[in-house]
């Protein structure tokens, strides 16, 4: 399918909130009923829009099953499966985790490789477990990337073990993605048919809210407020940024010298943002972008694409039938907006003048 695209300097919009839209209170319209926690190591907020015994329940459903997840997801838990198989190489079984790798194995194949979770070992390396994130030596991430590959997974009958030894994995690029789908499951279990699930900025709009869309702001990733505006209605909206983790150091040129090994933060005339999205390839920050926006049905394909977005750039567009469609936003580090051609995105005209050609 041939695709359009649209390249203009972005806009900031006066929003600064990712959920926009409000409903006025109404005799017989229930009010939004909000809940917030710390959970899956970021924020999570579900907005209920039904009547209060059906929303209360449905949120208590919500976080519950958040909450298991996020447990089980983390493979710096203890108790997780992914920890036993990182250190101890046992097998997972656990369908969950073994259904998300067969949808992270999928979307690694379509996409060569950009989407890996098998890149713990390298987002150690760059300390971004920690809060000492550095950059490392050339040696030490060739090193690394021998235990990199999704290859190094195998999942037959229900089970998943690694050919290396070595292999370790992380499904934080991924499961924030299953943590919406499997919220809106819950909620909907619960009978509520009106609700926003966001994750860490990712959501999920099910139905709508009173009689328009769920309104969602994409965030400027280099300032306040959003650069532009989507409609959701049982959908996901799932974004990949530079800006949330990452830390500066010498130009890449340089730093491939080894000499500022264990640099991090610098008064470097030239300095660059290194974020935690690592392209495998190479074992490096991926750059060229800020953010990358993913509009999808499904919230665990959304997050991955998203990934493989921020790595391939607009290229991966070319993806998107290969996966049931998705829509997208890209935002350069130079502030330029690429956007595919069905995305219906609220957006100053001025700033996104007609069609300016394809790639």
């Amino acid at each position: 399918m041939k695709r359009r695209y649209e390249d203009q300097r972005t806009r900031l919009l006066p929003a600064t909130l990712a959920v926009l839209a409000t409903v006025m209170c109404r005799p017989g319209v229930p009010p939004v009923q909000k809940r917030t926690r710390l959970l899956m190591d970021t924020y999570a907020t579900v907005s209920v829009f039904a009547p209060g015994p059906q929303a209360a329940a449905g949120l208590d459903s919500a976080f519950a099953r958040l909450e298991q997840i996020g447990r089980k997801f983390n493979h710096l838990d203890s108790t997780s499966p992914l920890y036993a198989f990182n250190e101890r190489n046992v097998p997972i079984t656990d369908p969950e985790i073994v259904h998300v790798l067969a949808v992270a194995q999928r979307i690694s194949v379509l996409s060569g490789g950009a989407f890996d979770v098998t890149v713990e070992p390298l987002v150690r390396l760059w300390g971004f477990y920690g809060g000492s994130p550095a950059l490392p030596q050339q040696r030490q991430i060739d090193s690394c990337l021998k235990f990199v590959g999704y290859r190094n997974l195998v999942i037959d009958s229900g089970r998943v073990t690694k050919r290396n030894p070595e292999t370790r994995i992380d499904l934080g690029g991924i499961a924030k993605g299953f943590g919406l789908a499997e919220a809106v499951r819950a909620l909907r279990k619960a009978g509520v048919d009106s609700a926003l699930i966001d994750l860490g900025g990712d959501v999920y709009a099910i139905g709508r809210k009173g009689n328009q869309d769920w309104k969602v702001g994409i965030r400027n990733p280099r300032g306040d407020g959003v650069v532009g505006v989507v409609a959701l209605r049982n959908m996901a909206a799932v974004t990949s940024g530079d800006y949330e983790r990452f830390f500066r150091g010498p130009p890449r040129e340089s730093a491939a010298s080894g000499s500022h090994f264990g640099v991090r933060t610098s008064a470097f005339r030239d300095s660059v943002r290194y974020c935690h999205i690592l392209d495998p390839h190479n074992g490096r920050p991926a750059r060229g972008f800020t953010s990358t926006t993913v509009l999808m049905q499904d919230p665990v394909l959304a997050q991955g694409f998203s990934k493989v977005l921020f790595i391939l750039g607009p290229d991966a567009l070319r993806l998107a039938d290969s996966v049931g469609h998705f829509e997208a936003l890209l935002i350069t580090d130079s502030m330029r907006a690429i956007v595919s051609d069905a995305l219906v995105l609220s957006k100053d005209p001025d700033h996104f003048p007609p069609l300016v050609g394809t790639p």
